[in-house]
């Protein structure tokens, strides 16, 4: 078995080519030609893999060689810290390290989505993308009203800016001519960038039937009716049974705290660094949600609410709540609701009137 060390960038790839053995075949750098790489590679006379980091267009490569090779392993970037920390760091010698970490089994693996997945992916992130540019639009407006017209002067009507109320006062209120003009813009790129969203959720919710464990999702209060953040878990996830346990899917999720423990000492910090943002943010709001609606949930968060605070508590309630999402979409089932455990007050009433003897 041939195992082919890739590096691959926008323009050129490096390949580092080691037999069985552990000996090198050859090392070549070509220009990112499909055809040239398929030649190169069907070159190589008997059965071989590929070992590649997981770039930013990792895909472009991957569906182009899968056909014509054993198998291709995709290494995880941030745990692939030897070729970071090399002193000897280039092209090609990033792919023989590749190519030496798989022969050994050492490579650290990332998981590798389908073709339609990370196009989904790439269209629920794109939304993303465009609500924090609204965001940022709306930020933009709150600081130039707040410049500009005294708390006490506001309407009180309404407290949201961008509601219809809000909308139709900002259209009229009025401002220095320099100011306008830049309330003005701020306006109508809200308004462009609202259409844009709505179109693109739209599509969105046009994919439903290529994701069939959407309807064990819609069963998981939170994301009953939820536009996007259903979507957002499901992509982002990807194939739920490549983790082994709820916990693995929470820490992914980025919902774990720290833990730095040795011998009898104990201690963890904040949240695990490095995981997937849009898992969390999508558990976090949809907790939110989840709280409102499923009275175990609300009461397991008024608990931890009450002993470290409301942030600690929308954490952990969401962490629990990703472990409902694992064990639905793990087992292909609808959503058990969390037991709701009765005030004691209420499962033994005191009288209302005794008599003293």
């Amino acid at each position: 078995m041939y195992t082919i060390g890739t590096d691959f960038h926008k323009r050129t790839s490096s390949l580092y080519v080691l037999d069985g053995s552990g000996e090198l075949v050859s090392r070549v750098r070509l220009e990112n030609d499909p055809e040239k790489l398929l030649s190169y590679i069907n070159g190589i006379a008997g059965p071989k893999r590929i070992a590649m980091e997981a770039t930013r267009n990792w895909g472009l490569f991957y569906d182009l060689v899968s056909p014509h090779v054993d198998g291709i392993e995709l290494a995880h970037p941030k745990k692939l810290k030897l070729i970071a920390k090399s002193e000897t760091k280039n092209d090609m010698s990033d792919a023989e390290i590749l190519a030496r970490l798989a022969q050994s089994n050492f490579l650290p693996l990332a998981h590798a989505s389908g073709l339609d997945i990370r196009e989904l992916r790439s269209l629920v992130r794109f939304r993303g993308f465009l609500v924090n540019q609204r965001r940022s639009i709306r930020n933009q407006v709150q600081t130039l009203i707040d410049r500009n017209i005294w708390p006490c002067e506001r309407p009180k009507s309404f407290q949201d800016l961008f509601c219809d109320k809000g909308l139709k006062w900002l259209s009229e209120v009025e401002l220095p001519k320099r100011e306008r003009v830049i309330l003005n813009q701020c306006l109508e790129l809200f308004a462009e960038q609202s259409e844009r969203i709505t179109t693109v959720e739209k599509v969105i919710a046009e994919q439903a039937p290529e994701l069939p464990d959407l309807k064990y999702l819609r069963t998981v209060p939170g994301f009953r009716t939820s536009k996007v953040n259903a979507f957002v878990v499901l992509v982002e996830a990807s194939d739920i049974n490549r983790f082994r346990k709820a916990r693995g899917f929470a820490h992914y999720s980025g919902l774990i705290p720290q833990e730095r423990s040795s011998g009898d000492k104990h201690r963890t910090g904040g949240l695990v660094k490095g995981a997937n943002m849009h898992l969390r943010t999508a558990f976090i709001e949809s907790t939110l949600a989840a709280i409102r609606t499923d009275r175990g949930l609300a009461q397991y968060y008024q608990q931890v609410k009450d002993r470290k605070g409301a942030g600690a508590a929308i954490v952990a309630t969401a962490r629990k709540l990703s472990y409902a999402v694992y064990h639905v979409l793990k087992e292909k089932r609808n959503y058990r609701p969390e037991p709701f455990k009765a005030p004691v007050a209420n499962c033994h009433p005191i009288p209302t009137s005794s008599k003293k003897k």
